[in-house]
């Protein structure tokens, strides 16, 4: 598995004011936890962090070197839990680390990415998605980036449930029985009632209406 390095420095200080000015100073307000750990006030630099670009995937595993401690810096396996963004300028305003152990499994979200045309697709059939993600449990090291299923054989009124998703070493979360997909029929649209019922009173009307007048 590739090392992905990244820095931080703890900070003594905390605040919204103190938060403010470490963006200011081009650093990212951050907290570092995790089991049998003591969560880290820490900041990371906004450049470091943007370098990383396209390697800060889903469930990445990151190596932290934490500076400011008394000891020497150590390196720390972490992952990013939570990342808070600015509504209007989509700025970084806080992130959530989590502490791992390599050897000691985490429970994570992982999504479901579909793979080919269904053949009830073929006959106007629906697919429709009932889970996007699923949780499951394994080693740091063992984590997929995503779960592929193929639909191609799958046809209207056949469903992919959670028993057919298999993956070494990873154990899922969710309930075997569950349907992930399922291919609908069609929908049929009808022609509302009223209009019909109006349709056949309106000749009647007429006819009605001829008999007075003569």
């Amino acid at each position: 598995m590739e090392k992905i390095f990244i820095k931080a420095d703890i900070r003594a200080e905390k605040g919204k004011s103190v938060a403010k000015r470490l963006r200011k100073e081009g650093r990212i307000p951050a907290v570092l936890y995790g089991r049998e750990v003591d969560p880290l006030a820490i900041s990371v630099s906004t450049k470091d962090w943007e370098k990383l670009g396209k390697q800060l995937k889903r469930n990445v595993i990151l190596n932290m070197e934490v500076h400011g401690l008394k000891k020497k810096a150590d390196e720390r396996p972490v992952m990013i839990k939570y990342v808070q963004k600015s509504v209007l300028k989509n700025e970084i305003l806080h992130i959530d680390f989590l502490q791992v152990s390599m050897e000691r499994t985490v429970e994570v979200e992982i999504p479901i990415h579909l793979i080919g045309r269904s053949k009830g697709e073929a006959n106007d059939g629906i697919v429709e998605q009932h889970l996007r993600s699923i949780k499951v449990e394994c080693l740091p090291t063992q984590i997929p980036e995503k779960i592929e299923i193929d639909i191609t054989d799958l046809d209207i009124g056949d469903s992919y449930h959670v028993s057919q998703i298999s993956i070494p070493g990873v154990k899922l979360l969710e309930h075997t029985g569950v349907a992930v997909i399922t291919i609908i029929p069609p929908t049929v649209e009808e022609k509302p009632a009223a209009v019909e019922e109006v349709a056949a009173v309106e000749p009647e009307k007429k006819e009605k209406e001829k008999e007075k007048e003569e």
